[in-house]
């Protein structure tokens, strides 16, 4: 049997010199060597296809070239979308770290100045200027909740649409009249800009004033 032939090499010229490929040199370079390999490892599979070296650029050659580099475009895609969308995670990924870090910091500053000032002003109880003001059920409930918070922590809008199972935009209006009767302060805590709040001392005022008083059957 006669050794195959392998495909030229589109780099070298005859001389052996190294010179710039031609674009059929490329193109044709897949289906040569698949040519190349069908016809020295599986000679009987090449011999019923009909394929020999002499195929070496042809047609048949050609139908392999272009089924590859159509293969090799579609990789190339997805390997990019696969890239992009790893980079997006990543991305993400880090901006909510870093949006984290920073709440934590800032809750730390808010925390070490609430202790600060709450060392140097005397105690007193909260009171209230003028009358109590009405406050409905589901706002009783919001500030218990701002009441169970550690010093120095927030909730935000969402945080207590979450815990009161409301729509974020009736939290919303809640918290803002809360904050108009003086029971809420506004302040930092909420991520993507988010207002947070914490309970006043006349918030505090009316909770224990509220769970004071007996209740009716």
């Amino acid at each position: 049997m006669e050794p195959i032939l392998s495909p030229p090499n589109p780099f070298v010229a005859d001389d052996g010199q190294l010179v710039l490929p031609s674009f059929g040199g490329l193109f044709y370079l897949p289906g040569d060597w698949f040519i190349y390999l069908l016809t020295s490892r599986a000679p009987a599979l090449a011999e019923v296809f009909g394929l020999s070296a002499s195929d070496y650029g042809g047609t048949a050659s050609g139908a392999v070239a272009w089924i590859f580099w159509i293969a090799l475009a579609l990789a190339l895609i997805a390997l990019t979308s696969a890239v992009r969308r790893l980079d997006r995670a990543l991305t993400f990924g880090i901006l909510d770290a870093v949006a984290d870090i920073k709440r934590r910091v800032r809750m730390a500053f808010v925390f070490a100045r609430y202790r600060r000032e709450r060392r140097r002003a005397p105690r007193q109880e909260p009171t209230f200027e003028g009358e109590e003001p009405t406050v409905s059920r589901n706002e009783v409930r919001a500030l218990d909740l701002y009441a169970k918070l550690a010093p120095g922590f927030a909730l935000s809008v969402r945080d207590v649409a979450e815990e009161l199972d409301m729509r974020v935009h009736e939290s919303r209006s809640l918290l803002e009249r809360l904050q108009g009767l003086k029971l809420l302060n506004s302040t930092v805590g909420g991520l993507d800009g988010e207002t947070a709040y914490t309970l006043t001392a006349g918030g505090r005022a009316l909770l224990q004033m509220r769970h004071a008083r007996p209740k009716h059957a």
